[in-house]
């Protein structure tokens, strides 16, 4: 700008319902690591056939496939702008970010639930090469025999690094206030959405005409 104070606002919000339609194309990939982490670390510890197991695999699927649909109905429904540029709709890219922040500690939860308490008390790796007790490791961390104990714990690794590291404590920081707070997405929402149009139906369902 150049000295349009006016349009801070717009300015603003402008920025922020790129950004915040940006997270929805973002935070799936995410949520498709921290699936893939639990879908793996199930089928090591040897649980994946479990029910609740598996439904808490279907909350990761549903999180991830929700805040993407966000994303291209912020797409399909965008306004093309005089200058040719495309404006993303404002509800559903608020709608996709909220999701996908408030939802991003829980989704870290569940991760933690699955894989257990090794994801902070793995040995390290000089404990694996050591020849007085690296052997004993060995036995007493493997799991189906069908997977390696390196793998194992590279996958364990992992999920140490997504979940409770200091990068774990950046993203999951990042992702709740990363393109504004929920409480700022809400009202963006609230600002925008079409509240007469259900009011209206609301009044002619319960036959008030006045």
């Amino acid at each position: 700008m150049c000295g349009e104070w006016q349009l801070a606002g717009y300015l603003a919000e402008t920025f922020a319902t790129y950004h915040r339609h940006s997270y929805c194309g973002c935070k799936p990939a995410i949520s498709d690591l921290l699936l893939g982490a639990a879908a793996l670390v199930t089928e090591y510890n040897g649980i994946q056939k479990a029910s609740h197991v598996r439904a808490k695999l279907a909350e990761f699927m549903m999180t991830a496939e929700l805040v993407h649909a966000c994303g291209l109905a912020a797409s399909l429904k965008g306004q093309q702008m005089t200058s040719g540029t495309y404006m993303p709709d404002l509800v559903y890219a608020n709608v996709g970010k909220y999701y996908a922040g408030t939802s991003l500690h829980h989704e870290i939860e569940l991760l933690q639930d699955l894989a257990g308490g090794l994801i902070v008390t793995m040995p390290s790796e000089e404990d694996f090469r050591s020849q007085e007790v690296g052997g004993y490791l060995k036995k007493y961390l493997a799991g189906p025999a069908s997977v390696s104990v390196e793998d194992r714990v590279r996958c364990f690794r992992l999920i140490e690094d997504v979940t409770a590291s200091k990068f774990a404590g950046l993203l999951l920081v990042a992702g709740v206030h990363g393109g504004g707070s929920p409480e700022a997405e809400r009202l963006a929402i609230y600002r925008s959405y079409d509240l007469d149009s259900r009011k209206k139906i609301a009044k002619q369902v319960a036959g008030i005409t006045t």
